[in-house]
């Protein structure tokens, strides 16, 4: 068996021009002997690739800079618009598209209702026709776009992009990345939504320590999570790492859609928020979400009861209460196996101000075994709704610089 790789002078190029580009996308402007010192290169090898991206049409010139005794250095950067990026986030409720250009700037974005999950095939036609909607306004050449990354609760199969399964969607071995890519002009890419969630949150912009790790819990409809290790995603062994939400914290809990009891997500999601809520209403325990609801209990959703929650109505902040409890245990069980450098707390249960996030972080302080992730830093995610989105478009482009294949 071999143990050993050895790389050809082709695959060392490719790694070099990666390593100044990505230099480039990073600390630009700067000067090429900058680039060399950073990305461990000689100053003729640097100004070979700096000569074939300009050629290319990535690199430009932005004048001179300061001198630091010689003649004053050429500052180069990037081309941001010379390939952009396409990304989507596959809700529960709702589907976003983001296209973001080569240094992650988000220029685009649209979002819709999820409305109807079947037939899958149908869906399927409706993300086709939503990636077609923002790329066509672009007016650039389809070999610009350098894919499109698809974020996907549930289970990936990372080597074919199929949905092995999927609780939020009720998806069973379904090609996802087979149908889009039949319908798509440019290359497509399946991850994981938490995972994807999870990139995009671990990075830091001018941060130079890429040495943490992260973990990312999505509070959505669902519950999910990702680690991020330096920079680089964690899937495990068959690729289905992240599944918080579907640890057992409660023995006697209601039934999970993934088909067993007392999952995190049954107690503390979001969906599961709701329905309890809808409960409330139902039997008039809770005046606020009646009030809110209109009489309707059938409209009553997470958000109402964070609502009724933070307007002293005290039934809807017992089930706040409860699931920031259940999620406490939860996280308490990640630190305690992973002892990560940052918890981050995302998704869109974290946007009802910070009533949850303090009991969040006051169910786990109770629940951490002591000493356990004393290096730990708990955050809310800065990174906005269309923050899976973008992280979907760092799996695509993680993903091309992985394989040195981006067309440089």
């Amino acid at each position: 068996m071999q143990q050993y790789h050895k790389m050809d002078k082709v695959q060392i190029a490719r790694i070099n021009k990666y390593n100044v580009l990505r230099c480039l996308i990073r600390n630009g402007p700067i000067n090429r002997a900058a680039i060399a010192k950073r990305a461990d290169l000689s100053i003729p090898t640097v100004m070979s690739i700096i000569d074939d991206l300009f050629e290319k049409g990535m690199v430009r010139s932005m004048g001179k800079g300061e001198s630091s005794g010689g003649k004053p250095p050429e500052m180069l950067e990037v081309v941001p618009d010379r390939f952009y990026y396409i990304g989507v986030d596959i809700g529960r409720t709702a589907v976003r598209v983001v296209v973001n250009d080569i240094i992650s700037r988000q220029i685009a974005c649209l979002q819709e209702p999820a409305g109807e999950l079947f037939p899958e095939k149908e869906f399927v036609g409706r993300l086709c026709a939503l990636v077609m909607q923002i790329y066509g306004p672009l007016h650039v050449e389809k070999d610009r776009i350098l894919g499109a990354g698809i974020a996907m609760p549930g289970l990936i199969e990372n080597e074919t992009g199929n949905v092995l399964f999927s609780p939020d969607f009720g998806w069973n071995n379904i090609p996802l990345k087979s149908w889009l890519q039949a319908s798509l002009p440019f290359p497509v890419i399946v991850e994981n939504a938490n995972r994807a969630l999870a990139l995009n949150e671990s990075y830091v912009p001018g941060e130079e320590d890429h040495s943490h790790t992260t973990f990312t819990v999505n509070l959505g409809y669902g519950i999910g999570a990702g680690l991020i290790m330096g920079e680089d995603l964690y899937a495990g062994a068959s690729g289905t790492s992240g599944e918080i939400g579907h640890i057992t914290v409660d023995r006697g809990g209601p039934l999970c859609q993934c088909g067993n009891r007392g999952c995190l997500e049954a107690v503390a999601s979001g969906a599961a928020i709701a329905g309890q809520g809808r409960r409330l209403a139902e039997q008039g325990m809770s005046p606020k979400l009646v009030e809110f609801c209109g009489g309707k209990p059938e409209t009553v959703d997470a958000a109402m009861i964070f609502r009724a929650a933070n307007s002293g109505d005290g039934a809807a902040l017992e089930i706040i209460d409860t699931a920031a409890e259940y999620i406490g245990i939860g996280l308490s069980m990640a630190i305690n196996v992973l002892d990560p450098d940052r918890v981050v707390l995302c998704g869109g249960l974290m946007r009802n101000g910070p009533l949850f996030f303090d009991r969040i972080k006051a169910s786990l302080q109770r629940h951490q075994m002591r000493q356990t992730g004393r290096q730990m830093v708990l955050t809310a995610g800065a990174g906005g709704e269309y923050s899976t989105a973008n992280g979907a478009c760092r799996v695509l482009a993680n993903s091309l610089w992985r394989r040195w294949a981006l067309p440089i």
